[in-house]
C-alpha cells in the first residue's frame, strides 16, 4: 500500500480552491476600503453636495455592498483555510489494490492525537468532485467498527489517482 500525504497544491487546486477565491475576491475590498478611509480622512469630500446623485448613490452601493461584506469575508475565508490546512495535513491516506485506508486525526488536544481509520474494501465505485473523493464501497471505522457505504475524502494528497485504481481491482 502506497502512503497519500497532504499536498498544499493539490489542496489549492481541490479542497481549498473556495477558499482561494474568496480571498481573491476579497483583496481588492481591502484596498478600496484603505483609499476611501485615506479620501474622507483628507477632507476630500467636503464638497459631496455638488456631485450628481447618480455618483453619490453609486459610491454608496460600491462601500455597502462590496466593501463592507469583504472586510468580514477576507479573515474569515483566511482562517478557515489556514485551519482546514493544519487539519489536513497530518492526515493521510493508504491505497492498495483492493483497499483505501484513510486516517483522519480527530483530536490534537490530548497528549497523544486521536485518529480514526477508515477503511474501504470491495470498492464498487470512486466518484471525483471538484473538492473531494467519495469511495463507495464496505467501509468500517477501525475503532468503533461503524459501517457505512461511503467515505469522503477531501482533494488534498497527493496521488489521488491511486484511490481511482483501487475501484478497479476489486
Amino acid at each position: 500500500m502506497e502512503k497519500l500525504k497532504f499536498s498544499n497544491e493539490v489542496f489549492e487546486a481541490g479542497a481549498g480552491k473556495i477558499y482561494d477565491l474568496l480571498i481573491r475576491i476579497s483583496m481588492p475590498a481591502l484596498a478600496l476600503g484603505v483609499v476611501v478611509i485615506a479620501v474622507i480622512n483628507a477632507g476630500l469630500l467636503t464638497q459631496v453636495a455638488d456631485y450628481p446623485d447618480a455618483l453619490k448613490y453609486l459610491f454608496l452601493i460600491l462601500i455597502v455592498i462590496y466593501v463592507v461584506p469583504m472586510l468580514f469575508v477576507f479573515p474569515t475565508a483566511w482562517m478557515l483555510r489556514s485551519w482546514k490546512t493544519r487539519d489536513l495535513r497530518d492526515n493521510y491516506v493508504l491505497a492498495g489494490n483492493k483497499v483505501v485506508e484513510y486516517h483522519k486525526i480527530v483530536d490534537k488536544s490530548s497528549a497523544h492525537a486521536t485518529e480514526n481509520v477508515y477503511v474501504a474494501t470491495q470498492i464498487k465505485k470512486v466518484e471525483e468532485g471538484p473538492r473531494k473523493v467519495t469511495v463507495i464501497g464496505n467501509i468500517v471505522e477501525k475503532g468503533s467498527g461503524v459501517k457505512s457505504s461511503e467515505l469522503v475524502i477531501p482533494k488534498a494528497f497527493e496521488n489521488m489517482e491511486l484511490i481511482r485504481r483501487a475501484a478497479r481491482y476489486r
